[in-house]
């Protein structure tokens, strides 16, 4: 078992002034544990207090050693000061990458990977582990349904404007939505992610219409460089994982069950890589499901089918936001042909 002292970190719930993290036979404990301390002292719940970041990125960094063995061993022989500056991500890209952001809950909801991993904490410990995994994931499957319908209803009411003929104001309304998105921890990644999901669901029923580019990458120094390298880290991940799925052909069904299996998967890996890449097919299958159900809708005209695909591509555009006029301060990438506006930062394929 190792154990890492986090000294002076604050507790909420307790008046405790060291607080232990501790590894034991199932990685489960540590993520369980993580997600409820994190969230406490998480930036976007505490606007301006020193305190709460210095907690979370000490936190995000304890996180990265306990669920890495290769960082324990260096950890344990050598101390934190030995483990290259290159192993780390920052702490806002580890929540992320494992748990997401309240801020996007209109869009993702909850990861099916912390949802499952909340049902199976509550199963008994005594029964046998396949028995617990299974029970588990019908929890999940039930609270999976009712996300995608909320977050479908959702989706429907804010590309509505779109449709009914409002483009400008619904552009202006997405692009203030998607600034305001950016500042969250994570969020420039988060809305890239999101991007490419919508912008390649509706281009197979525009008929290619508003591809995805090919993507260059922002290069930056200063303070925001390490936060943004993490970001890119985790982008990048999120394009390879989306270009080896091909799920056009596969019913609801199948890719829900290509979702279970990622995250049966993720209990015996606990990598943070392998956490993205499982939350990255669980945002697939979300957008899977809303633009199916909203651009099959058989109770509305093709006509206003279209349309919404065209709402879908405009707003995954503008969300990965490589594009003048959608260019935000903290873009992670560039499309083809575009020129870097940052003078602190270069770009890369």
């Amino acid at each position: 078992m190792v154990r890492i002292a986090l000294r002076g970190m604050r507790h909420t719930r307790s008046d405790r002034k060291e607080l232990y993290f501790s590894i034991g036979n199932y990685g489960s404990q540590i993520c369980y544990s993580a997600i409820t301390l994190a969230t406490e002292v998480h930036p976007d719940k505490n606007h301006g207090d020193p305190k709460a970041a210095e907690d979370f990125i000490a936190l995000g960094e304890a996180y990265q050693v306990l669920i890495d063995p290769e960082k324990r061993g260096w950890y344990n022989k050598h101390g934190k000061l030995c483990i290259p500056q290159d192993f780390w991500l920052h702490s806002y890209c580890v929540y992320g990458m494992v748990y997401g952001s309240e801020c996007f809950k209109d869009y993702i909801g909850e990861f099916a990977s912390t949802t499952f991993l909340s049902c199976l904490e509550m199963e008994e410990e005594a029964e046998d582990p396949e028995v617990r995994k299974k029970r588990a994931w019908e929890k999940t499957q039930t609270l999976l349904e009712e996300r995608h319908e909320k977050l479908t209803k959702i989706m429907i009411d804010r590309i509505q404007p779109y449709v009914d003929g409002h483009i400008d104001e619904f552009e202006k309304l997405v692009d203030l939505e998607a600034r305001r998105l950016s500042t969250a921890a994570f969020g420039e990644c988060l809305l890239h992610t999101l991007g490419i999901a919508y912008m390649t669901k509706a281009a197979n029923e525009l008929k290619g219409k508003e591809e995805c580019g090919r993507t260059k990458w922002i290069k930056v120094e200063g303070p925001k460089g390490f936060e943004m390298r993490s970001q890119i880290h985790a982008a990048k991940e999120s394009e390879r994982t989306v270009g080896r799925l091909d799920r056009t052909n596969q019913s609801q069904h199948d890719k829900e069950e290509d979702l279970r299996l990622h995250i049966f998967s993720y209990l015996n890996n606990w990598r943070i890589d392998n956490a993205w890449s499982t939350n990255v097919v669980d945002i697939d299958t979300i957008s899977s499901y809303i633009c199916k159900a909203i651009l099959k809708d058989s109770t509305v005209s093709k006509d206003v089918l279209r349309l919404r695909a065209e709402a879908l591509a405009k707003l995954g555009k503008i969300f990965k936001g490589a594009n003048p006029p959608y260019r935000r301060e903290y873009n992670i990438c560039l499309e083809d042909g575009q020129q870097n506006e940052n003078e602190d930062s270069d770009y890369s394929d």
